[in-house]
């Protein structure tokens, strides 16, 4: 038997290694466009294969991939980032940086017909996500039972991987979507001019005194003016008392 080279020995260890097709890792660190703030809680969604995953606190993030895959970014507040993997992104040393852009809410449209812009954008992300909201409801059990002669049955799908990635990106849209909604009644723009705050006073006032949810659905346009009034009063003077200190999302 004729003894085997080196070189022979390398090639196959090198095609049994690298799979055709075999799925490879996207990286790199998510960024506020124009500037060097990073952006943490991301959604990163591999539309061809579904799998999604979420940047970390300090705008890191990693999702299998392969060339010719579709990736979206998307963020409350931001505009989504379609991106068509190349094999160089995956090929970058220090990661591939993805910039997003903040969504413009104009004052206007906003004092005028508050959910215009909302609505539209809203019925967007649901065509973008389709296949999300039309999944049937999650459910462990089911009265729908595939197995006859027994009253209810088991989903056993609910625990496989895919089904788990769904439900993960689901609940990241469902906050996305709380989100958005409250900047396109209370948008920074706004807050700026009733305030009178810059920069990293208006980041740090946006942080802890923004409404909640639930507030900014019932409110009017004078509630959330009064709203912003009162917060800031408690912004540039808080109360000296220890366990005085509003909490974020009051009302």
């Amino acid at each position: 038997m004729p003894a085997t080279t080196p070189i022979y020995c390398l090639a196959v260890l090198l095609s049994l290694s690298i799979p055709a097709g075999a799925q490879q890792i996207l990286f790199g660190r998510v960024i506020r466009s124009r500037t060097t703030e990073v952006l943490p809680s991301v959604t990163v969604f591999n539309r061809t294969s579904q799998k999604t995953n979420i940047s970390d606190a300090g705008g890191n993030y990693r999702i299998e991939a392969r060339p010719g895959d579709t990736v979206v970014f998307s963020s409350a507040g931001y505009l989504p980032d379609t991106n068509y993997i190349r094999p160089w992104m995956l090929e970058e040393k220090n990661g591939y940086l993805i910039y997003l852009e903040p969504r413009v809410v104009g004052l206007t449209s906003v004092l005028i017909d508050e959910n215009s812009n909302y609505q539209k954008d809203s019925l967007q992300r649901r065509d973008d996500y389709a296949w999300i909201y039309m999944q049937h409801q999650d459910a462990i059990v089911s009265d729908t039972n595939f197995t006859r002669g027994f009253g209810l049955s088991f989903d056993l799908n609910f625990f496989n991987k895919h089904q788990k990635e769904k439900r993960r990106l689901r609940k990241s849209l469902a906050r996305e979507e709380k989100d958005y909604y409250i900047d396109n009644r209370c948008p920074p723009a706004y807050v700026e001019r009733v305030t009178g705050l810059h920069g990293d006073s208006l980041r740090t006032f946006l942080l802890h005194y923004r409404p909640r949810y639930d507030f900014c659905r019932k409110a009017s346009n004078e509630d959330i003016f009064l709203y912003i009034n009162d917060q800031v009063k408690k912004f540039r003077h808080p109360p000296s008392r220890p366990g005085k200190d509003r909490k974020r999302g009051d009302p």
